[in-house]
């Protein structure tokens, strides 16, 4: 490699060292948004479990609640919950997946 080649190389790789820096703060970001995004998960399987249906069955009997949104769609919806839930799953299967990958490379080679 002559000089030149080898300059090159390094500023490529001085490069890609720069824009890991500049992602490194949005990864760690993702990984606290991530935890939150858990919790409220948890909290809302919890209310799926174990609340969902005795509400759902009340208001179809005639108890009158407020059910306007801001947009979204409504908790006691048939498939609101459910559907968030599934999207949950995947999303940590994704990054089940992906951090898989990152760890072992020849794994992703392999299968």
């Amino acid at each position: 490699m002559d000089r030149q080649q080898a300059q090159a190389r390094l500023n490529e790789v001085q490069a890609l060292y720069r824009e890991w820096l500049a992602l490194l703060p949005q990864l760690e970001a993702a990984q606290t948004e991530w935890q939150r995004a858990a919790a409220l998960i948890a909290q809302l399987e919890d209310f799926y479990a174990h609340e969902y249906l005795p509400l759902h069955d009340a208001v179809a009997g005639g108890l009158a609640l407020d059910e306007r949104t801001e947009g979204e769609y409504r908790v006691l919806s048939e498939d609101a919950i459910f559907d968030a839930l599934g999207d949950a799953n995947r999303l940590a299967w994704g990054w089940m997946r992906l951090a898989i990958a990152a760890l072992d490379p020849a794994r992703d080679a392999s299968a």
